[in-house]
């Protein structure tokens, strides 16, 4: 009998190129639900598992916010915190055609375009941190400095606009500046029922 051959994402396509170390965890899922419900079905710890939303600024610009599953973005720190007047969340029908992926599918790494992306701070006290491998169905588990390395993030810490913090180091190699925002700024608690 021939081996199953393991379909691979985009983001597992970069995560190999680049040789990081990560994990594959697959579950059955007929429609994706939410990333509580990703992180029952896998076995990670909810409060290691980060989801990646898609937000477009005032300016036309979109950015990628990547916040723990059990926590909710709130838009206009998120706004503050990328240097727009405002942002607002893209509709779920524009998701593939921005970012590559499907909605609940959604990852961090290896989407169409590199945009400016912010994760939660909390994500670098863990050894492990999971998100969307590409497709619902699949999460990747990797050290939270990996996700830095293969998402080009930046960790920085009590500035105001970390998207402004250390452009002109960044300006030369002509790559986007990620950063992570402060928990307390950026994030505000889902209350769950």
């Amino acid at each position: 009998m021939a081996k199953e051959k393991e379909i691979k994402t985009n983001a597992m396509r970069i995560l190999d190129r680049q040789k990081i170390k990560y994990e594959v965890l697959q579950y059955e899922c007929d429609e994706f639900i939410d990333g509580l419900h990703t992180a029952e079905k896998t076995g990670a710890p909810v409060e290691q598992s980060f989801k990646t939303l898609v937000a477009q600024g005032k300016s036309k610009q979109y950015y990628v916010l990547v916040l723990p599953i059990a926590e909710e973005v709130d838009l206009k720190k998120a706004a503050k915190a990328v240097g727009e007047k405002s942002i607002e969340m893209i509709h779920v029908k524009d998701i593939t055609a921005v970012s590559g992926y499907v909605r609940g599918g959604c990852s961090p790494i290896g989407m169409k375009k590199q945009y400016p992306t912010v994760i939660q701070e909390c994500a670098a006290q863990f050894d492990k941190v999971y998100v969307s491998g590409g497709r619902i169905g699949t999460t990747l588990c990797m050290a939270p400095e990996d996700l830095k390395k293969v998402s080009r993030i930046l960790f920085s810490k009590n500035r105001k606009n970390c998207m402004e913090a250390d452009q002109n180091e960044e300006k030369s190699s002509g790559l986007f500046l990620f950063a992570v925002m402060r928990l307390e700024n950026f994030f505000q608690k889902r209350i769950i029922k």
